[in-house]
């Protein structure tokens, strides 16, 4: 039997964008990595130099290290997910603008800035891709900051929200951020 990748994750992070990937037509193998000193030392020299998360360990290949690298690569890999290749350009936009526009402006200052649409990256009739995990997975944050108050005024994204989050691999991927939400409010 092949050795299985491994990914290193933790709820309310990007870890959640490949998790959703995964659900949706992969299988996941959930490994939670301890908090304690020797874990996180070895969790550096053997996993990620930065210890961040995600990471997904490839045998025989090494590690990937970002969320939209991992969605990427798994979506290239098994050929799932993956757009008609005249949506490519769009594609691979919309990956990294999420993995750096969007993350940076969400970790500064909580504020949407909807430059581009994600409704003009899937507009109707194109089928769910990578780019939906990863671009769905900043407007799912927006979405639970000040109880969807950065969403209000964007109707166009507030419905291709709607669409996301009726995806019941969505709705599994983020029962654990839920209940890690929840336990801060006991």
């Amino acid at each position: 039997m092949a050795e299985l990748m491994t990914l290193y994750w933790h709820p309310l992070f990007g870890s959640v964008r490949v998790i959703w990937l995964i659900k949706e037509d992969f299988r996941l193998i959930r490994y939670k990595p301890n908090t304690d000193v020797a874990t996180n030392i070895a969790y550096r020299r053997d996993v990620h130099p930065h210890g961040t998360i995600p990471a997904l360990v490839v045998p025989g290949e090494g590690t990937v290290l970002k969320s939209g690298a991992i969605n990427m690569y798994l979506a290239d890999r098994y050929k799932k997910l993956l757009p008609d290749p005249k949506f490519l350009k769009d594609y691979y936009d919309f990956i990294v603008y999420a993995n750096t526009t969007l993350d940076e402006l969400l970790e500064t200052s909580g504020i949407p800035a909807w430059t581009i649409s994600p409704s003009d990256w899937r507009a109707e009739g194109r089928g769910l891709t990578a780019a939906d995990c990863v671009v769905g997975y900043d407007i799912y944050i927006y979405a639970v900051l000040r109880d969807g108050e950065l969403l209000q005024n964007h109707p166009r994204i507030r419905k291709y929200y709607d669409r996301l989050k009726s995806r019941s691999a969505f709705q599994e991927t983020i029962r654990d951020d839920q209940s890690y939400l929840n336990s801060f409010k006991r």
